[in-house]
C-alpha cells in the first residue's frame, strides 16, 4: 500500500528532492527578477552621474542662463550658451508632431479594430509595424530629397498665398518694426521646406505607427459586453466607438506619451529637414534646432572643456526632461483612470 502513495506524492512533487528544487527555482526567479530592478535603477543613476559630472563646469560657469538666453557661441574668449532657441524647436515639432499624429493615429486605430475586414486589418497591422521599424535615417533621407522639395514648391507655397494676407491679431514686432499679424506671422518669410513645418511632419511620420500600434492594442480590449449592451440600448455604431474610446482613454494617452517622448529625443531625421539653425521664430517656415539636434550636430567639435561641458549639459537636460514629462504624464493618468 505504501508503494502507490509514494509514486503519487512524487508525481505531485511532494518528494522532499523535488520541493527543494522548486524552492531553488522560486527564489532564483524572484532574484533575477529584483537584480533586473535595482539594474535598470542602477543604469539610469549611473547615465544621470555622468551626466552631471560631465556638466558640472558648464552649470558652474553658466548657471540658469543656459536655459533662459538663446545665444550659442562656442568661440573662445566669446563663448556664451543658451539652449532657449534649441529647447522652442524642441517644443514646436513636438507639438506640430502630436497635434496632427493623435487623431490621425486614433482613426487608424478604430479603422483596424471597429471597420476593416480581417483580411485586411492584418496587413494594414504589419504595415504599421514595418514603419516602426524603419531607421531614423532613412526617414530623414526621404524627407530631405523628397518631402522638403515637395513642402516647398507645392504644400508650403499654398499655405503662404492663403494665409499671408489674413491679419487678425497683432502678435509682435520684425526687424524694421514692421508688425506682424497672427495667422499671417505662420508664414512669415516664405516657403523654405527646411524648416520648423518640415521637422514636425517628419516627426509625425515617425511616431504614428507607435501610437496607432498602441491604440489599437487598447482598444481591442475593450469589453465585448459593454459593446453589446451599448447595442442593445439602442447605441449607433459611433456612440459605441466613442464609449469603447472613452473606456480606453487611459491607454490612448500613454500611447500619445510614448509618441511625444519619441519625438522629442528624435535625432537624425529632423537634423536632416529642419535647417540647423539656432533662431527663435514664430514662423512655421523659419528654420530652427532641437536639443538632440545640437548635440549631434556639435558634440564631435567641442574641442575645449566648457564647450564639451556644456554638451553635455544639453544632454543632462534631455534626460531630466523626459524624466520629467513621464513623471507629469503619470500624474494625469492617475488623475483621469477609471475609479
Amino acid at each position: 500500500m505504501s508503494e502507490p502513495t509514494n509514486r503519487s506524492s512524487i508525481a505531485s512533487g511532494s518528494h522532499p528532492r523535488h520541493r527543494f528544487f522548486r524552492g531553488v527555482l522560486d527564489r532564483l526567479t524572484i532574484g533575477l527578477s529584483m537584480g533586473g530592478v535595482v539594474m535598470m535603477f542602477g543604469i539610469l543613476l549611473l547615465i544621470f552621474a555622468v551626466l552631471l559630472n560631465g556638466a558640472w563646469m558648464a552649470i558652474g560657469h553658466i548657471g540658469w542662463k543656459f536655459f533662459t538666453t538663446s545665444t550659442w557661441n562656442p568661440v573662445p574668449g566669446m563663448d556664451k550658451y543658451g539652449v532657449l532657441a534649441f529647447a522652442y524647436g524642441t517644443a514646436v515639432t513636438t507639438f506640430i508632431a502630436l497635434l496632427l499624429a493623435v487623431p490621425l493615429s486614433i482613426g487608424c486605430a478604430v479603422f483596424i479594430t471597429r471597420l476593416a475586414p480581417p483580411w485586411l486589418a492584418a496587413p494594414v497591422s504589419f504595415l504599421l509595424e514595418l514603419l516602426a521599424a524603419i531607421p531614423s535615417v532613412v526617414y530623414g533621407l526621404w524627407g530631405a530629397f523628397v518631402m522638403s522639395p515637395w513642402l516647398q514648391t507645392h504644400f508650403e507655397m499654398w499655405m503662404w498665398k492663403a494665409l499671408r494676407n489674413i491679419k487678425w491679431i497683432p502678435v509682435g514686432h520684425y526687424p524694421g518694426h514692421r508688425t506682424e499679424y497672427f495667422p499671417a506671422n505662420l508664414v512669415h518669410g516664405g516657403p523654405s521646406g527646411s524648416d520648423f513645418l518640415a521637422g514636425g511632419l517628419i516627426l509625425t511620420i515617425m511616431i504614428l505607427p507607435i501610437i496607432t500600434a498602441i491604440t489599437r492594442d487598447v482598444l481591442q480590449q475593450f469589453p465585448e459586453e459593454l459593446e453589446q449592451g451599448a447595442y442593445g440600448l439602442g447605441a449607433t455604431w459611433w456612440q459605441t466607438t466613442r464609449l469603447a474610446l472613452t473606456y480606453c482613454r487611459v491607454g490612448i494617452f500613454g500611447a500619445a506619451v510614448l509618441g511625444m517622448a519619441r519625438a522629442i529625443g528624435e535625432t537624425m531625421a529632423v537634423v536632416m529637414v529642419i535647417g540647423n539653425t539656432d533662431r527663435i521664430s514664430s514662423s512655421l517656415f523659419a528654420g530652427g534646432q532641437t536639443m538632440a539636434g545640437v548635440f549631434v550636430n556639435e558634440f564631435l567639435e567641442a574641442d575645449h572643456p566648457i564647450y564639451l561641458s556644456a554638451m553635455m549639459y544639453v544632454a543632462l537636460t534631455l534626460l531630466v526632461s523626459a524624466l520629467l514629462t513621464n513623471l507629469a504624464a503619470r500624474v494625469l493618468l492617475n488623475r483621469i483612470a477609471p475609479s
